[in-house]
């Protein structure tokens, strides 16, 4: 099967197909997107022209999610559970993990510190939701040891909370301790380590520059509109 990827470097959504893709060992080319100058062909692929994007001889499919899924099939995998409600669950926490990641997107872009420790406090909350939900009944996660789809949908969130220990602080003080020994075994995962880009750190103060310079993850990085 002809596939052709459409990615970009820094979209957290992207990270997640390409651990997929590399963890299943799906065959396909990957084209660059730049997002600040979307091509208009790209609508014809993605209706609402994000990415990731694929097509698949010749298909559009579009979607993190309907991706990875796509990916898992195509490849006969068992990212998945095969009992219906254990993929309903799995699925529903794949929703859920958007929500974490819309948070920390809101912690980059806060424009103080208040506004940090708000959206802070939300995206604990949503975290621990984890904590109280299925990392309570099953601390090894949603597959056992097994990479799951849930597993790679919250890597790009704690590679990227990874990335800003030190200089943010994140994570709680107390509390979270199923969530963040998921993290750190997610994060250990040869495929996640090698689904960030050479480039990460630059690219990612090149995005609080142009989206969030002055704010307050952006001022604890030394990042500056200059």
């Amino acid at each position: 099967m002809d596939i052709e990827l459409f990615v970009n470097d820094l979209c957290p959504y992207c990270q997640r197909v390409v651990i997929t893709a590399r963890h299943l060992d799906i065959a396909h080319r990957a084209t660059p997107i730049n997002l600040a100058s979307r091509p208009a062909w790209l609508a014809e692929v993605s209706p609402q022209s994000t990415v990731p994007a694929l097509r698949a001889d010749g298909v559009a499919i579009f979607d993190s999610s309907v991706i990875n899924e796509f990916f898992n099939d195509l490849a006969q995998g068992t990212m998945l559970p095969d009992d219906p409600i254990a993929k309903g669950i799995c699925r529903a926490w794949i929703n859920h993990s958007g929500q974490c990641q819309t948070l920390f997107t809101q912690c980059c872009l806060a424009p103080d510190a208040a506004a940090f420790e708000s959206a802070r406090k939300a995206l604990i909350d949503a975290l621990d939701k984890f904590e109280q939900g299925p990392l309570q009944r099953d601390a090894a996660g949603f597959n056992g040891t097994k990479l799951s789809l849930v597993d790679v949908a919250m890597a790009p969130l704690f590679t990227r909370i990874a990335h800003l220990e030190g200089q943010v602080t994140l994570w709680p003080e107390t509390g979270l301790e199923r969530v963040r020994a998921w993290s750190e075994r997610v994060r250990g995962e040869t495929v996640v380590a090698e689904s960030i880009p050479e480039k990460f750190a630059l690219m990612f103060r090149m995005f609080l520059k142009n989206r969030a310079a002055g704010g307050y993850v952006a001022t604890r990085l030394g990042v500056s509109a200059d």
